[in-house]
């Protein structure tokens, strides 16, 4: 004869079972809310102003999950994980009547996040295009990061040490995955290029508002000098420091740096040691209610164009750009910006105009087609205000995925 369980045991082990179930699903979806969490704070490098809304809705959807589960199941079972983009796209150029076109893989970058604790944080991403075609592949980032009241705690500080997007107005430290444009200012790319520098930084704050000092690196991962001094690694170190703010619809930063490029020998090439300081501020206009973003940046400072063979000067750029959301997957963009690499003489003025349309397919894959037409600096003598002036105009097709 077989034993039948009484009808109170068989309800208790499926409350059980069903609590079980539910707890692990519930698991699930806060280490999925918590990986989306962490991808927006690091694409501003820990600086979360840029998804501000995103991340306020993701602690709270993660903190109530969190009051559903019970003790044992709070802290995180999976603390570790990959993630990263790839863009391919094909650019049409017409520079000085010539005409050019190919196909390039603009990154292919792989992201491996680690979580010690809900304090401590280990990143490592490695970018297998590097802005060219190539195979050879180069480590952008490499930081670890803590916060002491836990990262999804509404405020408080948090230090971070390596190599990581330098803290510059918003246009550099906004992640490549998530910006409408296809590529950052001109002149972020003639003095920052790699985005990255390598150093120590605290922050103090909230999302929205927060200041943050450091000491720094002088030169970014890709500078030419950097890469191409024959004298080896050598570099120096400066205060980097900001502050930024948030106010309804409105938001702005300043930041600052410091330092000096140190001296550069190539081949018949020696460039003495020079300053390397820049003055950064930016402003945003985004109300909940509208389907514009107006985003502005300025910048002041004093360097040389790297490799070239003239010392450092007063420079200075701007731009403007605006996105609209035609729809919940379409926007359209229009872009302006101006580069003077030597603001004390006449001439060497960069300047670009733009237009973009850009598809989000899905939460994973985006299609942007961007029209740009600009005036670009050639190879100077003694001062960037001599140089010659190229005209372009350039398609850019563009697919990306993320996961």
């Amino acid at each position: 004869m077989l034993r039948m369980f009484k009808p109170s045991a068989l309800v208790f082990l499926g409350l059980v079972a069903a609590s079980s179930f539910g707890q692990q699903d519930l698991i699930k979806q806060r280490e999925a809310l918590e990986k989306q969490l962490l991808e927006y704070t690091l694409a501003s490098s820990g600086t979360e102003a840029a998804f501000a809304d995103e991340v306020a809705e993701l602690k709270t959807q993660i903190e109530a999950i969190k009051k559903k589960l019970s003790a044992s199941y709070i802290q995180p079972t999976n603390q570790g994980w990959f993630s990263g983009f790839f863009q391919m796209q094909f650019a049409n150029t017409q520079s000085n009547g010539a005409t050019t076109g190919d196909f390039r893989n603009r990154r292919s970058r792989l992201n491996y996040n680690h979580l010690a604790d809900d304090k401590t944080m280990l990143r490592a991403s490695v970018d297998f295009s590097a802005g060219a075609n190539q195979t050879s592949a180069q480590i952008r980032d490499g930081f670890i990061q803590f916060k002491p009241n836990s990262y999804l705690a509404p405020s408080g500080p948090t230090y971070t040490i390596g190599q990581q997007l330098t803290p510059l107005g918003y246009d550099i430290l906004l992640a490549s995955w998530a910006r409408l444009w296809p590529e950052r200012s001109v002149y972020e790319q003639a003095y920052h290029n790699g985005e990255r520098g390598r150093g120590f930084l605290y922050q103090n704050g909230d999302s929205s508002n927060y200041w943050f000092a450091g000491l720094w690196s002088s030169m970014m991962v890709n500078d030419f000098e950097a890469v191409n001094n024959s004298r080896g690694p050598a570099g120096e170190t400066g205060p980097i420091g900001g502050v930024r703010l948030k106010k309804g619809a409105w938001e702005g930063g300043l930041s600052a740096l410091s330092t000096r490029r140190p001296r550069f020998v190539s081949g018949n090439t020696d460039l003495p040691v020079a300053d390397r300081k820049f003055t950064y501020f930016d402003v945003r206009y985004n109300p909940k209610s509208s389907r514009f973003d107006i985003r502005a940046e300025y910048m002041q400072g004093k360097d040389r164009i790297p490799g070239q063979n003239y010392a450092a000067t007063d420079t200075t750029g701007y731009h403007v750009v605006m996105d609209y959301k035609l729809n919940k997957t379409d926007s359209f963009v229009l872009r302006h910006e101006e580069w003077d690499a030597d603001s004390s003489l006449d001439g060497g003025l960069t300047t670009l105009n733009g237009i973009a349309y850009v598809r989000d397919v899905s939460q994973f894959v985006r299609l942007s087609l961007a029209w740009q037409w600009n005036t670009q600096l050639g190879q100077a003598t003694v001062t960037p205000a001599n140089a010659p002036i190229n005209s372009i105009q350039q398609l850019t097709l563009r697919a990306q995925f993320k996961f």
